[in-house]
This record gives structure tokens, sequence and C-alpha cells, in this order.
């Protein structure tokens, strides 16, 4: 009962969030200052982001797979978790760029909706192994990772969307969206712990486990750390943050 508590508060948590970074870009343009404790937050998420992929997910991921009792000797884990790390790069990498592209001289762009449609369904990935989680301290874990990134995926809907000068309402309704897909996820993944067959909802944390560990592991190398690292400016106070970031996820590992 008290692990469903932390979800729920979770839940609330992650909302508020993605909220509050998603909405940011509609107001006043944000300062140097800003920008650079934006970048060492970021720096933070990233370490966040590979030691729960790393540390944990994949663990608990290799974990129950074995409890499934299968009798093929295969990495199933390591494999779900490519395939959850290349269908991301597919959205993002392909599927983004191109439409980018193509939507170049266009009149109207809908980068902003796949944006969001690539973070929608990271989300929702993520929001499930949360869910599916049943020790507490790896909910945590998972808890920080999703937390540490929400409010900067926000943010970065939302200066997409401004950049494209969609109207204000439109806005909000996309970034309210984006704020639930977590908490959806979150719960699609509570209720199939309910499940009657304990091997079922085993299998499918399994299964959710190693593909987060591959879109964490991916937004982790390819989005934060790449975008981090692009400017030269703090690099050493960046690598420190990050690396804390992860020293966190490998304290808590002690005790998962």
């Amino acid at each position: 009962m008290e692990i469903l508590w932390f979800k729920l508060l979770s839940i609330v948590l992650v909302i508020i969030t993605g909220i509050t970074g998603g909405l940011f870009p509609t107001r006043k343009s944000m300062s140097s200052a800003g920008l650079v404790k934006l970048s060492f937050g970021n720096a933070f998420a990233g370490g966040i982001f590979l030691g729960a992929g790393l540390l944990h997910m994949f663990p608990d991921a290799i974990d129950n797979f074995h409890a499934l009792g299968m009798k093929i000797d295969y990495p199933f884990a390591a494999l779900f978790a490519g395939v959850g790390f290349i269908f991301v790069l597919f959205l993002e990498k392909v599927l983004v760029r191109e439409k980018a592209m193509d939507e170049l001289n266009s009149e109207k762009n809908i980068y902003p909706y796949i944006l969001f449609l690539v973070l929608a369904i990271h989300s929702i990935i993520a929001g499930m192994s949360l869910g599916l989680e049943t020790n507490y301290l790896s909910s945590i874990a998972i808890f920080i990772a999703i937390i540490a990134h929400k409010g900067s995926a926000g943010f970065a809907l939302g200066v997409s969307l401004v950049k494209d000068h969609v109207n204000k309402p439109a806005i909000i309704k996309t970034i309210l969206l984006f704020s639930i897909m977590t908490p959806l996820g979150i719960a699609v993944g509570s209720i199939l712990t309910t499940l009657d067959n304990s091997l079922t909802a085993v299998g499918f944390e399994a299964i959710f486990d190693s593909l987060a560990t591959g879109t964490f592991i991916y937004i982790a190398v390819l989005d934060i750390i790449n975008e981090v690292f692009e400017k030269p400016d703090k690099r050493w106070q960046k690598f420190g943050i990050l690396l804390t970031g992860f020293i966190l996820m490998a304290a808590i590992a002690i005790w998962t």
C-alpha cells in the first residue's frame, strides 16, 4: 500500500513538473544565468538517466526474465533494450528529421507535434516501468530519473511550439497532454501488477524494464549529454554534476 501512495504522489509531481517546464517558454525569454542552470540540470538528469537505465532497470529486467523460467538461453533483456533504443532513434533522428526537412519551406510545420509524439512514447514507457515496479527503492530511483528530465523535456517541447508560432491555447493543450503521458504509463503499469497471473505481470515488467533501459540510455547519451557538452563552456562543472547524478543512482542500487 505504501508504494501505491508513492506512485500517486509521483503522478502529481510529474504532472506539475511537466506543466511548469512546458509553459515556461510562453513567458519571457530565459536569462543567460537561467540557461546555465538549465544546462546543469540537464547534466544531472543525464547522469540520473544513465544510472537508472544501467544500474536499476536493466538488472531488474534480467532478473525478471530469469524468473519467467524460460528454457531458451538468449539475452532477451538486451534484445528489448536494443529495440527500445532503436525505436526512439528511428522516431527522433529519422522520422522527425525527415519531416523537418520536408516542411522546412512549408507554411505549416508539424515538427513540434512529432517531437511531442517522441516524448509521449518515451514518457509512457518510462511511466509503465515505474508503475510495474514493486520494489520501493527501485521505484524511487526510476522516479528521480523521470522527474529530473520531465521539466527540461517539457521546456524543449514548449520552446518548439513557441518558435513555430503555435497559438497559446494549443500550446497549453499540448503541454497538458504531454504532462499526463507519464502518469498514464504509471497507471497502466500499476494495473498490470494486479493481474492474477503473477508470471504475466513479471513478463510485462521484464519487457518494459528492458524497453525503458534502451530509451533511458538513448535519452541520456544522444539527447541530454550530447546537448549539454555541445557548448564548450563549464565542461568540468557539467561533468561533475553528471557524475553526481550517476553516483546517486549507484548508491541507491546498493539497497535494491
